[in-house]
């Protein structure tokens, strides 16, 4: 009995602490975001979850409303994702990783058209990240897409190939995760 009872004290100790250091509050994103003379409501917005850890809130703005993942995906209407990071698991490394992966899967696997924009992405990711952290990635026509972590730009990233790309990471046929897809286009 004092056995079973050591053990069980273990495996919650082991929750308590995986519980304390996975996530931050739930994040409430904002409503819009102005930029460069754009305003983008938010259309919807998911959690990330990975191995039953939710590691991101994810969000999509749009200048109107939409549920068609296709259309928003070849738009050329300015628009923006932004990522709150919710767990101290996510690392620069990680973001580099998972958002090289999600540009694989996005573009079936032919990333040889943006392989410079990807290097720039990457590059956006060269601090260090934590829980709290925000990144958005706005994209604006004949500009490209603005990476900014916790408001201060830290890339912009040329093109409407790479922009589709990036959105399609979450919201393409294959996406990241496909309940974040549907929760982002506003279902």
């Amino acid at each position: 009995m004092l056995l079973m009872i050591k053990k069980l004290s273990i495996y919650l100790f082991i929750l308590i602490g995986l519980f304390s250091i996975s996530t931050i509050s739930a994040i409430e994103p904002p409503e819009a975001i102005e930029f460069e003379g754009s305003t983008l409501m938010l259309n919807g917005k998911g959690t990330r979850v990975v191995f039953f850890m939710k590691v991101y809130e994810g969000s999509l703005y749009l200048e109107a409303k939409s549920s068609d993942a296709n259309e928003i995906i070849n738009d050329s209407s300015p628009m923006a994702l932004r990522i709150d990071v919710t767990s101290e698991m996510v690392t620069a490394e990680a973001m580099k990783k998972a958002l090289s992966d999600g540009l694989e899967k996005s573009t079936n696997n032919n990333t040889g058209p943006i392989l410079n924009e990807m290097e720039q992405l990457s590059s956006s990711f060269n601090s260090t990240v934590t829980s709290g952290d925000y990144y958005e990635f706005i994209y604006i026509p004949e500009i490209g897409t603005h990476v900014l972590k916790n408001n201060e730009l830290v890339e912009l990233i040329p093109g409407f190939d790479f922009k589709k790309a990036f959105f399609g990471i979450f919201l393409s046929k294959n996406p990241i995760q496909k309940n974040l897809k549907k929760a982002m286009l506003g279902g």
